[in-house]
């Protein structure tokens, strides 16, 4: 996952970089395309590599977790989940009633 959004956002900011690269110095013999295409590539490449290094670092320290802390998270993240909304036939039914 962090490889994706890594390379996503490294992409988009080589594109914006290699636009400006090419329109203050010029396009060079790879053309306009290329070169951008160039900035975006490396860009992504290399943000994406760190980005994945970083999310499996962080995804691998929840087994230092003991049960009880595991326990304590997962009753604080029940907490905050959002209610199952209920069907529509339920809410047509008050509907009907009250006319």
């Amino acid at each position: 996952m962090g490889l994706i959004m890594g390379g996503s956002v490294g992409a988009c900011l080589g594109c914006l970089i290699g636009f400006y690269s090419t329109m203050k110095f010029g396009p060079g013999p790879r053309g306009y395309l290329g070169t951008i295409g160039q900035y975006a590539l490396g860009s992504g490449a290399s943000f994406g590599f760190f980005m994945m290094i970083g999310s499996c670092i962080r995804s691998d320290s929840n087994s230092l977790l003991s049960v009880e802390d595991k326990a304590l998270l997962k009753a604080n993240m029940d907490r905050w989940k959002a209610p199952t909304p209920k069907p529509v036939a339920f809410y047509m039914a008050k509907t009907s009633k009250t006319e």
